[in-house]
């Protein structure tokens, strides 16, 4: 496996932020040319944060799958306002697409993977791809940085009455009434966002349902695919919800039924990717 840090620097931001590498190797007994879906992981936290629950414990589960994984370590709050961990996730797809004859990784399935506040970020590659206020200073063309698919975990994705607010103050700061309606990102969907996967619990009470459900009737009425598995229980911030996510003393909060999202979104990738 080829686990490297690589600095990525985006216009407006005073630092660089950092894409880690958990990249499958080839080897003549899977063939040398081999070419794998690449998923850029987004954990949440708030845009306040950075989960690691939802990082490198996804990353190694999904790479042990078989595909490239690309743990984004975008910028957050203050210094990460709107619309910088948007930037620097466009600018981590094309990253991925222009190396991706190094990272033997199929060009044609770039797909953003994301967790709460994460997945209103990798959902926003998909609905804001052609944002200009995002994408001019990249010097880039909507085509390189739009994604091939988006996997959401119960997101943050409204700015109306189920929004979650922290996300969204932290995220736009100064400008939160001004760009409320551009992130709202069920406001953004078009019969040119790429395919989703998508699950929520349904008595999540930090990010309701509603997030999942408004954003699903946005696709429905896009014509755009959609795959939506919802589970009756389950505190926020599942992520792979199993014993290797949980600290003991909070495995109560584990929903055991939520772990199968894993195989149902390896289901979809191969579906969408072969």
């Amino acid at each position: 496996m080829r686990h490297d840090i690589i600095p990525l620097s985006v216009p407006g931001a005073a630092a660089p932020t950092e894409l880690v590498t958990y990249l499958p190797d080839n080897f003549p007994e899977l063939g040398m040319d081999r070419r794998r879906p690449a998923l850029i992981l987004c954990p949440g936290g708030g845009y306040h944060f950075r989960s690691d629950r939802e990082g490198e414990p996804v990353a190694l589960r999904f790479a042990g799958l078989g595909y490239a994984v690309f743990l984004l370590r975008y910028h957050v709050a203050p210094q990460g306002r709107y619309p910088l961990p948007q930037r620097q996730l466009l600018a981590a797809i094309h990253h991925v697409r222009t190396h991706s004859e190094e990272y033997h990784v199929d060009p044609h399935a770039v797909v953003t993977m994301g967790f709460s506040a994460g997945g209103h970020l990798a959902c926003s590659a998909g609905v804001l791809y052609e944002n200009e206020e995002i994408l001019e200073p990249l010097g880039l063309t909507p085509e390189a940085c739009r994604p091939d698919g988006m996997i959401l975990g119960y997101p943050v994705i409204t700015s109306g009455p189920q929004a979650h607010r922290g996300s969204l103050e932290n995220l736009l700061g100064e400008r939160y009434q001004e760009l409320l309606d551009t992130v709202s990102l069920e406001k953004q969907v078009t019969d040119a966002t790429p395919p989703v996967f998508l699950w929520h619990t349904v008595d999540d009470t930090t990010v309701p349902v509603e997030n999942s459900l408004l954003l699903q009737e946005a696709l429905e009425n896009a014509g755009v695919p959609a795959e939506v598995h919802l589970y009756p229980h389950g505190v926020h911030g599942q992520s792979l919800a199993d014993s290797t996510v949980f600290s003991p003393d909070r495995l109560w909060m584990l929903s055991v039924p939520c772990s199968v999202w894993v195989e149902r979104c390896h289901a979809w990738l191969r579906r969408m990717f072969g």
